[in-house]
């Protein structure tokens, strides 16, 4: 089984993601609402991917994306930015290897298929 990721702190959407992760993907989801303990999360847990938002307490989602890629044993963790800052996420991680960035609103089909194809080491573009 494959384990998630999501950093989001707005509750309705952390249960949205749940529910439509966990329903359609054979997953095990862990959800913090803090970009602080995404590190913790992501040493201790071992994530298969990490979907992260770019306006999180604590710990921005970018500044958490650029610590995450400058530790080489986390580096090559898939990330998935789902935000209502798409352009901030696209600018700032486009040459750092961020595979998806999803705007909020999001339809959940797409978000389940960029979780899958990352999941599967599937690499797309990010549109500039």
């Amino acid at each position: 089984m494959k384990r998630v990721l999501v950093a989001e702190d707005e509750p309705d959407v952390a249960d949205a993601l749940r529910q439509a992760l966990t329903e359609r993907l054979d997953v095990e989801l862990d959800i913090v609402a803090n970009g602080a303990l995404v590190m913790d999360s992501v040493t201790t847990r071992r994530p298969d991917l990490l979907i992260l938002d770019v306006a999180l307490p604590g710990l921005n989602g970018l500044d958490v994306f650029d610590l995450l890629r400058s530790d080489p044993r986390l580096s090559g963790l898939p990330v998935l930015f789902l935000t209502g800052l798409p352009e901030r996420a696209q600018t700032a991680s486009a040459a750092a290897g961020v595979h998806e960035v999803l705007a909020k609103p999001f339809d959940i089909d797409d978000l389940v298929a960029c979780a899958r194809r990352l999941m599967d080491g599937v690499k797309t573009e990010v549109a500039a």
